[in-house]
């Protein structure tokens, strides 16, 4: 094939779409989420005048799902912003996979309500885990697309770094899923633990600095080839 038909055959600069629309409908959705989730949230009327306990109990159970989803989102988020910096476009595939992730994100707030309203009921325990572990495994679908379309072998051994936690994370989810029909306490430890999993550091600096000198290496060598 000619190099002609070859420059023919790709797509035009103005035909591949950025990812800049991708991220405006994701921040907005995200956005969304939260603001749902705390507009669910009402103070009870009893606790102007009076010192209802069943009343603050339910409340404070309200609260603790919330800072417990607004956490998931904030992570999802998070790591949504950095990995679309890894995408070099937009592709089809990337989109829906986005839209994948986005569809199980809108079922939190439905989820956290349920379980804030029965805090000990295992159903409604199950019921949050399942959409958490389905958000980070659609989640993990993006992220492996992206490793595989990514250019840069940075940005690859990054997505391969974090798949180890991801995989964890949706282990331990659906392990919470029968475990909250067999001690609720349990699912509740596995829930407040899981989020601090994605607080851990993924770039090591030997990484980082083995990447750089490689990256310094090949840069070097450039010139030479041209010569």
């Amino acid at each position: 094939m000619s190099d002609g038909s070859k420059q023919a055959s790709r797509p035009q600069p103005e035909l591949r779409p950025t990812n800049r629309r991708l991220e405006s409908f994701s921040d907005a959705v995200f956005a969304i989420a939260v603001t749902i989730m705390v507009l669910e949230i009402h103070v009870p009327d009893s606790l102007a005048f009076a010192n209802d306990w069943t009343a603050i109990n339910h409340f404070a159970a309200l609260i603790i799902i919330y800072a417990l989803s607004f956490l998931v989102i904030a992570i999802l988020w998070g790591s949504h912003h950095y990995l679309t910096f890894t995408l070099p476009n937009s592709d089809r595939s990337t989109v829906w996979l986005n839209n994948h992730v986005l569809f199980w994100v809108t079922l939190i707030p439905i989820v956290a309500r349920f379980f804030g309203l029965h805090p000990t009921a295992p159903r409604a325990a199950a019921a949050y885990a399942f959409v958490i572990m389905m958000c980070t495994l659609s989640f993990t679908m993006l992220r492996w697309h992206a490793s595989q379309v990514s250019h840069n072998e940075f940005h690859r051994a990054l997505h391969r770094q974090v798949f180890r936690k991801a995989w964890i994370a949706i282990a331990l989810y659906a392990v919470a899923i029968p475990l909250a029909f067999v001690d609720i306490r349990l699912a509740w430890l596995l829930f407040l633990i899981l989020p601090m999993l994605f607080f851990l550091p993924v770039v090591r600096r030997s990484m980082e600095w083995g990447f750089l000198q490689e990256h310094r290496q090949t840069e070097t060598r450039r010139p030479e080839a041209s010569r």
